[in-house]
């Protein structure tokens, strides 16, 4: 079978996205997986090898190579060209944030008229984005309104849970808002479906969490799991899926329990994501559900405090690029 082509975005120019990118393909592992194209600058990729001592050489394309595909060597689509001179790490301006959205714009395109099998985002910065007028509060959100999608979730693939997500990017205080039995059960189905068409299980086992402590006590400290949760998951169960719960997150996450569900649906961002991080921080990956194409990204923000110190570490970059990779290939076995 031939190898996936994956399309790498750069992400953040004054983050470690651009450090991590060059390490991460001067490395064999991903060559193995993959054939990686990465949408970015040029003079800011050249910049992060210099700074990194690389023995890393770019290539400039216009539309998809046949070979030459080994590590050391990078594919670049030059999206930008920002003013390197007026760039600070950790500072990113108007000009970044803009491109932080073209080179995600640019890569579905891509994948859109099939060039790329897959796509692997670097993180951005969400407030430069909206400064330079995106009103997205996170990649999944942006990656929804170019493709059209709806609805999507956010998965994190972590060695001992798979979690999705209810809400994403939204404060605390309008979370309960958010937490509708429409909902839920829209991310159960997308749950469902995802678990049998990129994870090759026929029947998956769902878990899904309270929002209260407790599951709201019966009411006592909290409505939504009587009001909203409990009938989603009975009408989930309706229509054949196995689902269970809501189960108090508090405890649910026990490390020297063996797990017997197949993926846990939690109700908001920090639920979710505290258990799976503290156990996977560099192995974890997100993964969207519901968009037409497959995308990863890593776990991890920008890092301001290492950019520009070649001190980055690219193995969650290595970790998502691979697991773009698997999953192109499992998609393609469906």
């Amino acid at each position: 079978m031939t190898l996936p082509i994956i399309g790498i975005t750069m992400g953040d120019p004054t983050g470690i996205g651009p450090e991590i990118i060059v390490k991460a393909l001067s490395m064999e592992e991903p060559f193995q997986a993959c054939l990686p194209i990465v949408f970015g600058d040029l003079e800011v990729l050249s910049r992060a090898i210099q700074i990194q001592k690389l023995s890393v050489t770019i290539e400039v394309i216009e539309k998809i190579p046949e070979d030459g595909y080994v590590p050391g060597k990078i594919f670049l689509v030059p999206v930008s060209r920002l003013d390197l001179t007026s760039l600070r790490f950790g500072k990113p301006d108007k000009a970044c944030g803009e491109a932080m959205v073209r080179y995600v714009e640019e890569a579905v395109k891509w994948v859109t008229k099939g060039s790329l099998d897959a796509i692997t985002t670097c993180p951005i910065n969400k407030q430069a984005i909206n400064a330079a007028g995106y009103s997205f509060p996170g990649h999944t959100e942006l990656l929804a309104h170019l493709s059209q999608s709806s609805p999507v979730a956010m998965m994190f693939l972590g060695s001992k849970w798979k979690i999705v997500l209810v809400t994403t990017h939204l404060p605390l205080k309008d979370v309960s808002r958010w937490i509708t039995a429409g909902r839920i059960l829209s991310i159960l189905r997308l749950t469902d479906e995802g678990m049998k068409k990129y994870f090759g299980i026929p029947h998956p086992k769902l878990a899904v969490l309270g929002l209260n402590p407790h599951c709201g006590e019966e009411g006592l400290l909290g409505e939504e799991e009587k009001r909203e949760v409990l009938p989603a998951i009975a009408e989930a169960r309706s229509l054949g899926m196995d689902v269970q719960g809501p189960f108090p997150a508090d405890s649910f996450f026990n490390l020297s329990s063996r797990s017997t569900f197949d993926v846990v649906v939690s109700m908001y961002h920090d639920q979710g994501l505290i258990p799976i991080k503290m156990l996977d921080f560099k192995e974890a990956v997100n993964f969207t559900l519901g968009l037409p194409f497959i995308r990863t990204s890593v776990d991890h923000g920008t890092a301001y405090d290492l950019a520009g110190k070649g001190l980055a570490d690219p193995a969650n970059l290595v970790k998502a690029i691979v697991t773009a990779a698997n999953l192109s290939k499992l998609k393609r076995m469906y």
